[in-house]
């Protein structure tokens, strides 16, 4: 009997060309199919047909047993099937058929969503529940694996096959929980379905990804859907967020009834807030009033919103089945994400990279980081190419509202022209009585602060973050900002009384 029988879901009845071969998997890239695989043949974004048939064909060459399909046009041809859902049953599948040939204890989920904090909050859970000695993996933006193993990620969320075939082989490996970025995309696209998620995070919402989803509004119902899985037993969500009430409605018309708990930290009515928040170069610290007891908390984390997705991360973690108190021991020696809020100090400047790259995370980072500086603040950022236009004069309106001096560089401009990328960003802006500087080469940039910052200023260097690319006409090149900051700053000059003695 075919495997695929024994896996078989969704309301179609399964081909019969299906049930005379020996199935050994799905593929979604027909140029990797192997002998007795099933093509899963999606829609494009270009919706374009005849693309789609020839990927068809060379999966058929390949010796597929067939294809599964979601275009209707394309379903009248022998060994394809046509199933409308597909996507939201591929992950169900895939799990599925690894868990037939292969079972292993599926590991217990944990997903975060939101436009910030998402690749903060889930390193930081993996942290935690690493420290209490379970195996925890962690999957989103800055790399997937078993803590400290990471991998480079393709996407925050990777496609519904990969997906399955990362948390099988974790398990495998021994993890017991995994923490993961639920993006919006992954979230409409139905990558997520299949996984058992037992805990879900809301962090904050902002414009992004207009370009994909249109308005703010469909964004926020992208992200909600999260709070519609019904394997939920959990859900933890800031109501200090505007878009706030839109995850509570999802979780509470869950038919699975998940427990809500909520963390802010200005609200008392929360079932998580804090009190004597106390900012430093080197952390913060502040009291947790939580359900089960009033903690105190020293976090290494820098900024306001850190001490959201720490609270976000506690929580997490605690509902997972570890001791409030035991995890709070821990937080001192969080790391957090790479390229988060990392910190590079120079005597007695500070410059710190991050991933800002919406006009609220830039406007987050700089108000985090006016509450230190004795100097001045400086925001050097710039903007990506073939994505939201719409929000370019937005960041430089962020950077001069909350930074002087402002430096306009590039980011990746992909394949767009990048003097377009810097029209847009200045296009409707009032420059007067600000330091403006416009340096189009990153390195340049990054080099010019390095040299004009004086003692007591914090420069921010936004937009990449953990990226080691410049993605330039399609290519990617080289290149990391904390590596450029660190170049900058050893070959400066220094005064020949600084230097070590020659003997």
């Amino acid at each position: 009997m075919s495997t695929l029988v024994e896996i078989w879901v969704g309301e179609q009845p399964m081909p019969k060309w299906a049930e005379q071969y020996d199935f050994t998997g799905f593929c979604l890239d027909s140029r990797n199919v192997l002998p007795g695989q099933i093509f899963i043949a999606l829609q494009g974004i270009n919706r374009n047909l005849g693309k789609a048939q020839e990927h068809i064909d060379e999966a058929l060459a390949r010796c597929a047993i067939g294809v599964l399909t979601e275009i209707e046009e394309l379903s009248h041809q022998d060994n394809v099937c046509y199933i409308p859902n597909l996507r939201e049953v591929l992950g169900i599948l895939q799990k599925k058929y690894l868990q037939v040939t292969d079972p292993v204890t599926a590991l217990r989920g944990i997903a975060v969503t939101g436009t910030n904090g998402k690749t903060t909050i889930s390193r930081l859970i993996a942290e935690l529940v690493s420290s209490q000695a379970k195996g925890c993996a962690v999957m989103g933006t800055t790399g997937n694996g078993i803590l400290p193993n990471l991998t480079p990620s393709t996407h925050t969320t990777l496609d519904a096959l990969q997906l399955q075939q990362a948390l099988h082989g974790y398990a495998k490996q021994g993890a017991n929980f995994v923490a993961l970025e639920a993006s919006s995309h992954g979230l409409e696209q139905g990558r997520l379905n299949g996984c058992d998620l037992e805990i879900a995070v809301y962090s904050n919402l902002s414009r992004d990804h207009l370009d994909y989803h249109g308005t703010l509004e469909a964004y926020a119902e992208a992200k909600a859907l999260l709070f519609k899985f019904t394997t939920l037993k959990v859900v933890v969500i800031n109501i200090d967020d505007a878009h706030a009430n839109v995850m509570l409605t999802a979780a509470k018309e869950n038919p699975s009834k998940p427990k809500i708990l909520t963390y802010s930290l200005t609200q008392t009515s929360a079932d998580y807030h804090i009190d004597h928040l106390q900012y430093r170069l080197s952390g913060a610290s502040f009291t947790l009033i939580s359900p089960t007891g009033t903690f105190a908390v020293q976090s290494p984390l820098l900024g306001h919103f850190n001490v959201e997705n720490l609270l976000a991360s506690l929580i997490a973690a605690e509902y997972a089945g570890f001791s409030l108190a035991d995890l709070v021991q821990f937080v001192p020696q969080l790391k957090g994400a790479p390229g988060r809020m990392q910190v590079i100090q120079d005597a007695d400047r500070l410059f710190v990279v991050d991933y800002a790259h919406t006009p609220d995370a830039l406007i987050q980072v700089l108000t985090t980081l006016k509450r230190h500086v004795t100097g001045q603040l400086w925001a050097v950022f710039g903007c990506g190419g073939d994505r939201d236009r719409g929000k370019r004069p937005l960041m430089t309106q962020a950077a001069l509202d909350h930074a002087n001096p402002v430096v306009l560089t590039s980011d990746n401009p992909r394949t767009e022209n990048p003097e377009q990328i810097f029209a847009d960003m200045k296009q409707g802006i009032d420059f007067a009585e600000h330091s403006v500087h416009e340096i189009h080469d990153r390195r340049e940039a990054i080099k010019f602060v390095v040299a004009q910052a004086q003692a007591g200023d914090i420069v921010v260097i936004a937009g990449k973050g953990h990226e080691n690319y410049q993605e330039v006409d399609g290519v990617r090149h080289w290149f990391d900002d904390v590596v450029e900051v660190q170049s900058a700053i050893n070959a400066q000059p220094h005064p020949v009384d600084s230097a070590y003695p020659a003997h």
